[in-house]
């Protein structure tokens, strides 16, 4: 590999970092996901843009289903590699190839499960960066989403949990904190997107608590 050449991760790690920079918190973990999904499957290995084809998106999207992912999931995470794609074509950092996604699954299926697949879990976020731009304070159908995406941030903290932590369980960018049912210590690194969101929800009231 030349030491000129751009590797996929290297290319999502500057759209994510761009995303970020504009606000776009949610799209960035969404993003971020879905490289280190491909990166699992790469073994960790870089990848050059230039041996992105048909034939290893294909290995990607059965290293997917293998691994048990729905296929709105697995959905998410190529539309994800096609856009960053898209970008390192429109920089003239990669040559186009034509029909590279074609016989990929990029669409949207309407599974019968409790549980909210990746594309659902897209479109909240995408909802929840509106909230966030700006800085202004949200109401309380925008606090709601807010919510949901912080606990899906914070690897499936219960809401009564979220509820009760304090300022000082957060130091830096790490959360300390107790199980109110169980009573066990957790520890839990915050994203940027993550920090953003629990500053606009602490209370603003200095001698609070909370």
């Amino acid at each position: 590999m030349s030491r000129n050449e751009i590797t996929l991760q290297e290319m999502f790690s500057l759209v994510i970092g761009e995303l970020r920079e504009g606000g776009r918190w949610g799209t960035a973990h969404i993003y971020q996901s879905a490289v280190n999904a491909f990166s699992a499957f790469n073994k960790g290995q870089p990848m050059p843009m230039r041996r992105l084809s048909p034939t290893v998106l294909k290995r990607f999207e059965n290293f997917l289903r293998q691994r048990n992912c729905s296929w709105n999931t697995v959905s998410t995470y190529i539309k994800a590699i096609r856009s960053v794609f898209n970008r390192a074509v429109d920089r003239k950092m990669v040559r186009y190839v034509p029909r590279l996604f074609e016989h990929v699954y990029t669409g949207t299926r309407a599974d019968r499960k409790k549980a909210l697949e990746t594309a659902d879990i897209g479109c909240l976020v995408r909802e929840t960066e509106k909230s966030l731009q700006g800085g202004k304070l949200p109401n309380t159908r925008q606090k709601t989403r807010i919510f949901f995406v912080l606990m899906f941030m914070l690897r499936g903290i219960p809401f009564v949990d979220l509820a009760y932590l304090h300022k000082r369980d957060l130091q830096g960018n790490t959360l300390s904190y107790r199980r109110r049912k169980t009573g066990r210590a957790l520890t839990v690194s915050l994203t940027p997107e993550a920090m953003q969101m629990v500053r606009m929800l602490a209370d603003r009231d200095p001698d609070s608590p909370y």
